[in-house]
């Protein structure tokens, strides 16, 4: 198993857009299998490439997280579906419904995705493949696809509300880097005073 450090907004590698993916060789198969590997250590429901800074047009997502058997399951791991090149083409109908993201961590927003979405992509093994998707994955599937283009769920968002999430998100990361440092300044002063007492 092999983890991969989730990037966090606003990182360059999140925010920009991916390159189509031409070679269906070991290294892609070995990045799908991180891909998943991430996935299921941060209890993610799907995950893009450039999240884990790859840049490559690729998606892992699990069909059961959203109530649908999965149709094409990854050799590696069934429970996963791989989109490789996805190419979307959406309904007319849209819903809306509250998304978060693993670049985005303890942040939620309310968004709209539409209803239906068929893809057509290249899996694992380079098949060309389609998939018409319903409602509540074709809202995921979309979530996920935006991240191949350099987008978050926050990019659905009015400005207002976006600039809202994003300091809220600002003032969380502060904090935590804050407790990180006390804890690691206390974790010093306990290793120097074991020191002293072995002198």
């Amino acid at each position: 198993m092999t983890y991969r450090k989730v990037e966090k907004w606003p990182s360059r590698s999140v925010l920009s857009e991916c390159k189509m993916v031409e070679e269906f060789d070991d290294s892609l198969k070995s990045l799908i299998v991180d891909m998943i590997d991430t996935c299921n250590v941060d209890n993610g429901i799907g995950l893009a490439a450039n999240q884990i800074n790859v840049n490559k047009r690729v998606v892992v997502i699990k069909p059961s997280a959203f109530g649908f058997e999965n149709g094409d399951p990854c050799d590696y791991n069934g429970d996963f579906m791989v989109l490789i090149n996805p190419r979307l083409k959406n309904s007319e109908d849209s819903q809306p419904w509250r998304e978060a993201c693993l670049s985005l961590p303890g942040i939620e927003g309310k968004v709209e995705r539409y209803s239906n979405t068929h893809v057509n992509y290249f899996n694992s093994n380079g098949e060309s493949k389609e998939l018409i998707a319903e409602w509540p994955l074709s809202g995921g599937i979309q979530h996920e696809c935006d991240h191949l283009d350099g987008k978050l769920f926050v990019s659905k968002m009015s400005r207002g509300s976006r600039t809202l999430i994003l300091q809220k998100f600002r003032k969380k990361q502060k904090m935590e880097l804050r407790a990180a440092k006390r804890e690691k300044a206390e974790t010093i002063k306990k290793v120097r005073g074991k020191r002293k007492k072995r002198r």
